[in-house]
């Protein structure tokens, strides 16, 4: 399930359902977000980011979902309807997050050079 958890009780309302909350790529730089989390032993964060980091409007995740269930096959994408500022994928600085307390990384594509196996 894809959610944009953007605050602190949101997080806290999480973890009392989920044992582990995946965060938003744009949490990544919100340090007094990340800061305030207690229990980071039980949140993931990205440790690179693609289209959805700049996305106004994040409609895919909706055709995402109906195609992993099998009950759609169109897929929708914002893109050609709000305009963004495009950034292609980026690599989150890993080294910053772990020194914060975080060690559970979800990946889009492989690490490249020395962030390899985060």
């Amino acid at each position: 399930m894809i959610k944009n958890i953007t605050t602190s009780s949101q997080i806290e309302d999480a973890l009392a359902i989920y044992t582990t909350v995946v965060l938003p790529m744009v949490a990544n730089d919100d340090d007094a977000l990340l800061d305030s989390i207690d229990d980071k032993s039980r949140i993931r964060l990205f440790a690179n980011a693609g289209c959805a980091y700049t996305c106004p409007a994040r409609i895919c995740y909706k055709s995402f979902s109906k195609m992993n269930k099998f009950t759609g096959d169109e897929f929708k994408c914002s893109q050609p309807i709000k305009a963004r500022e495009s950034k292609g994928m980026i690599d989150f600085d890993l080294q910053r997050l772990r020194d914060k307390g975080f060690h559970k990384f979800k990946l889009l594509r492989a690490q490249v050079g020395n962030q390899t196996g985060y």
